[in-house]
């Protein structure tokens, strides 16, 4: 594998809680949990778990308990909120101070006066809060971006409150700027939480915890003195370890991949100093749900191929925007022209500009109206076609363990329901989101240019009252709603789908029973998610109508001590009518976007989160062509199992030779290893040791294109796509003409087809236009196969669903095509009746090839295989394989790659050699990084969210992401996990030596406590 350079930026708040510490205290590390969580010195002894002492010293050294306790405290439910109440009533108060107040006796007025001594009633807690908050934080507060910006604004406000103590003819300003800064650290006080909470909140989510690949390479290569070596070895552990190069990683994967790396550090690095060089790596949770923010940055990146349309659409939303503001001018001229009558000197050219100007803004706001619908239709359209054909491309890209992992009622709600709920909601972005957001920065603006104060006071309150109210938890319940609602889908589907199986057995009424159980749990969660979207627009609506009355109470004082005219007024009036109602516009978007962004989330873990896999294809165009087999395909040593922490293998060293030309049957007990075998030459699945040859060459060195484009396979359910026959028959080899297809259909005899009313054209499939047995399905399927002219054709119990009379037919023909063609067919079966004259007989039992013949030399050998065929206590049918061997039965496939990476001898790369007790403090080292690991949440969108491109969803890993089991000629490596011995580079996951353990003495037990979070 080529290295990628490591020039990427961290985007992301860093790792904290004790790499915090370790920044600034580097000699210490973390014990382990039974320890009290106390800090021990690097090369010292381990605290004793039984000696209160010690865990008192530990937990108080050097005073990280008190830091810890002060957070908490600061970061409650309850200190958090009274804060927050504190903060908005200083607000409100200002507020109100400064519309009832005039300004040119503002500082001898008594509202002002008692609003002074409000704030600085306030002061007092502001100080408590930031004093413990810095005492806390420490120097992990120059790393928060809010947390610096609130202490600024803390310090603005004492600034302020002082000045207007001692600047009375400046008051009113002064109070208008305090006001300012008060909003903005309402704002930041909720972001600012959310930082601190990283470092002591240790949740139970951990596992769900997703790091960057990018973020961990690019800090690796900032680590001071890491040698290139280590480098490259480190990088190699990494991507067999998560079976990528790319995307996120898991916390087990993390932890595994650290494991290791400690032992590759530079000499003069502690391990406390090590990791604290990973304190910028790019962590996340991949529960978090999706919020406003989330939801307008992923439709924007949805439309971003369209940006022509988006900037043309943004132009004219903004020019009908600003009719708004051009109306309250055009009135406020009618209104001074309705004031000239009095005097006897009537303006009737104002009354003319007043009137053509309102007549004339019809003009621009109809034709922005048709122009807005006419780019929404075009860009959702165009959005919502490209998003349904990259769900199609990147599912059907996705390996074994995708679909193991998602249900097909999962993936048709996603493509049904959740694609729909994404076009409402990209339709309220339009509507409810972009129309009204320019109107509100327009009118505000102008508000702004009319009267400072009004205009400031606008602008704080609208990002006040859209930056709060229950939107987090809205989301969440949103959030919860689309996975039950997911849930209910897959379990009609479900039902519907074996509806023989209910009315064969009458199990109508138990199935309707707990599926209105299953209802009851989704109208519970829906009514949580209606009631909480609607508050959040209730909360804005209710709040921007008191602002309002507060607002047009400010403005008639303010005529009445004429300092403003009444045609100013009605300006003023109008213009905030009109602005108020797109802020409770957005509300309705708050609610349609919470309620739906759930639907959005699971788009983008599938469109987002999976769709750089596509891009593991492209390495595998990189790998040279396999040549065309000649002479034989052979099976050496193979190792495979499907949980890979567990110690029973489904292949255990099957060694095999399949010559060319011959018909091969695989046969064997249930469990044996048949399918297993079947899915690995088919690729499906990744040995875990030995190979595959094809005329001596391994085909792990090769691109696995190449490959597949010599092998063929029917399965038992054969595979009738949507489409005609020529289109079933020739999706086997697209480039085939009719003819070609016409003689695959020939080859496997599917003379049924010159019948149909329609010959080739017949549509089959779901649109069926007429009914096709099981083995006139399977000899088209059969037909496609060998119109892809294979060399190597496979057959996974391609005829155990047929009546024997359809059986032998095909069977027939399928040992005529392997002498004719010169073709390798290999068939998994446990119809021993197929194997009769077979070329070879491969009996499998436990993992290897037990025994191997024709069928009558088998029988007479009195083995497995006579067993077998004499067995008559139980029938046939009952010998099928155990779902955990079928490929095409996913659901077996639950585990993920978990295999561990092999120890490497660290002598020869100039790593660290380390004694006992060093790698015990690697330990301890490590186990505090996995507890700061494990409360790392990303709420904090002002500290550095991800950018639009990188997503915290978690993307499966593809097999040609990295190839690291090439062979020599003469040999091959063994990757089991009880093999001791390692032969030049070549290793493996699972490997175990002597070198490289946390500790040579150290019990599973004890690192398991060590690294469990």
């Amino acid at each position: 594998m080529q290295r990628k350079a490591a020039s990427f930026e961290p985007t992301q708040t860093p790792v904290h809680a004790a790499l915090d510490m370790s920044s600034e205290a580097t000699d210490f590390e973390r014990g382990p949990p039974d320890s009290g969580g106390g800090f021990v010195k690097i090369g010292g002894p381990l605290p004793n778990a039984s000696d209160p002492r010690t865990i008192k010293g530990a937990a108080s050294t050097p005073g990280n308990g008190h830091r810890l306790f002060y957070l908490r405290v600061i970061d409650s439910r309850k200190w958090h909120y009274s804060e927050t109440f504190a903060l908005f009533l200083d607000f409100f108060v200002q507020v109100l101070t400064i519309s009832f107040t005039q300004k040119a006796t503002f500082h001898d007025e008594v509202a002002a006066t008692a609003s002074r001594l409000f704030s600085s009633g306030l002061m007092l807690c502001y100080f408590i809060d930031m004093v413990i908050r810095v005492l806390g934080l420490r120097l992990a507060l120059f790393r928060s971006h809010s947390n610096i910006a609130d202490l600024l604004c803390l310090l603005a406000m004492v600034v302020l409150l002082g000045a207007r103590y001692a600047m009375g003819d400046k008051e009113y300003w002064l109070c208008l700027a305090y006001l300012t800064i008060v909003a903005l650290r309402l704002i930041l006080k909720p972001r600012a939480r959310t930082f601190s909470k990283k470092l002591h909140k240790f949740r139970t989510n951990g596992d769900h915890i997703r790091v960057s690949i990018e973020s961990l390479r690019a800090s690796l290569a900032r680590i001071p003195g890491i040698s290139a070596m280590a480098i490259e070895m480190m990088e190699t552990d990494l991507v067999i370890i998560c079976g990528r190069d790319e995307g996120d990683m898991t916390r087990d994967e993390l932890m595994n991949f650290l494991e290791r790396a400690l032992h590759y550090r530079p000499p003069n690095l502690s391990a406390t100093e090590f990791l604290s060089h990973l304190r910028d790596i790019d962590a996340s949770s991949s529960t978090l749900a999706y919020g406003i923010s989330d939801v307008v940055r992923s439709t924007l990146w949805h439309w971003s191929n369209q940006m022509a349309d988006l900037i043309f659409c943004f132009f004219v939303v903004c020019i009908n925007a600003s009719v708004s503001p051009a109306l309250a001018i055009f009135l406020a001229k009618l209104s001074d022209a309705f004031d000239t009558l009095d005097s006897g000197d009537p303006n009737e050219a104002t009354l003319k500009f007043g009137v053509v100007g309102v007549l004339a803004l019809c003009v621009p706001f109809v034709l922005g109206d048709y122009a807005v619908g006419y780019f929404q239709s075009k860009m959702i359209s165009k959005a919502t076609e490209s998003m349904q054909s990259a769900l199609l491309n990147i599912i059907l890209r996705q390996d074994t363990q995708f679909f193991a992992e998602r249900s097909e009622g999962d993936l048709n709600n996603l493509f049904s329901s959740d694609v729909a709920r994404v076009n409402s909601l990209w339709q309220a972005v339009f509507w409810n989101l972009l129309n009204p957001l320019v109107a509100v920065v327009f009118g505000f603006g102008y508000a702004l240019y009319m009267d400072v104060s009004i205009g400031v006071m606008s602008f704080a309150f609208t990002a006040v009252l859209l930056s709060s109210g229950p939107q987090g938890f809205a989301a969440q319940r949103s959030k919860e709603f689309g996975s039950r609602n997911a849930y209910v889908a897959a379990e009609f589907q479900n039902a519907v789908g074996c509806e023989k199986v209910v009315r064969a057995y009458a199990i109508q009424d138990p199935l309707i029973t707990r599926f209105k159980k299953t209802c009851s749990a989704l109208r519970k969660s829906q009514f949580s998610k209606d009631f909480w979207s609607s508050i959040v627009q209730i909360y804005i609506e209710s709040a921007m109508y008191i602002f309002v009355a507060i607002m047009t109470a400010s403005l008639a004082m303010k005529v009445w001590h004429k300092d403003l005219s009444s045609g100013e007024f009605f300006g003023f009036i109008t213009l905030l009518s009109r602005v108020s109602n797109p802020v409770t516009v957005l509300g309705g978007f708050m609610r349609v976007a919470i309620g739906n962004a759930s639907s959005l989330q699971r788009v983008d873990d599938v469109i987002v989160g999976l769709g750089s896999s596509s891009r593991d294809e492209d390495g595998d165009k990189d790998m040279p062509p396999l040549p065309k087999m000649e002479q034989d395909l052979r099976v050496e040593k193979l190792v495979f199992k499907y949980d890979k922490a567990s110690e029973n293998y489904i292949l255990n060293e099957l060694t095999a030779t399949i010559p060319r030309g011959s018909y091969t049957c695989v046969v064997g007990p249930s469990g044996c290893g048949k399918s297993t075998l079947l899915a690995c030459l088919m690729q499906f699945q990744d040995a875990d040791g030995g190979c595959i040859r094809l005329d001596g060459h391994d085909i792990f060195n090769f691109s696995k294109k190449s490959f597949m484009d010599q092998t063929a396979v029917v399965f038992q359910d054969g595979g009738i796509l949507n489409g005609t026959i020529f289109d079933n028959i020739r999706y086997g080899n697209i480039n085939a003409s009719n003819a070609d297809c016409e003689e695959a259909a020939r080859l496997a005899e599917c003379h049924f087809i010159t019948n149909l009313k329609d010959g080739f054209e017949t549509v089959v499939g779901q649109h069926a236009t007429c009914n096709l047995s099981g083995g006139q399905a399977q000899r088209i399927c059969l037909a496609r196969a060998l119109c892809r002219r294979p060399s190597i054709l496979l057959l996974d119990e391609a005829t155990s669903a047929l009546d024997p009379e359809t059986e032998a037919s095909i069977v027939s023909t399928l040992e005529r095509l392997s002498g004719k063609m010169n073709m390798t067919i290999i068939s998994v079966t446990h119809r021993l009746s197929t194997a009769l004259n077979a070329d070879q007989i491969l009996v499998l039992n436990a993992g290897r090839v037990a025994e191997d013949g024709r069928y009558d030399a088998l029988v007479q050998k009195g083995g497995l295989f006579y067993e077998m065929v004499h067995k008559v206590d139980k029938p046939e049918e009952e010998e099928d394989d155990a779902p955990v061997e079928k490929p095409d039965m996913v659901s077996m496939i639950k585990s993920h790659r978990r295999g561990t990476a092999p120890r490497r001898n660290t002598d020869t790369i100039g790593a660290t050699g380390e004694e006992p007790k060093q790698m015990q403090d690697s330990a301890l080292a490590l186990q505090q990084f996995t507890k700061t690991l494990s409360s790392r949440v990303v709420h904090d969108v002002g500290d550095g969210n991800r950018p639009a491109g990188t997503t915290s969803w978690y993307r499966y890993g593809n097999r040609n992401s990295h190839r690291s089991r090439k062979t020599s000629e003469d040999g091959f490596t063994n990757r089991r996990s009880g093999n001791n011995s390692v032969e030049g580079s070549h290793w493996y996951p699972g490997h175990q030596d002597n070198r490289g353990a946390v500790s040579s003495a150290a019990s599973e037990e004890e690192r398991n406590k060590y690294f469990v979070l």
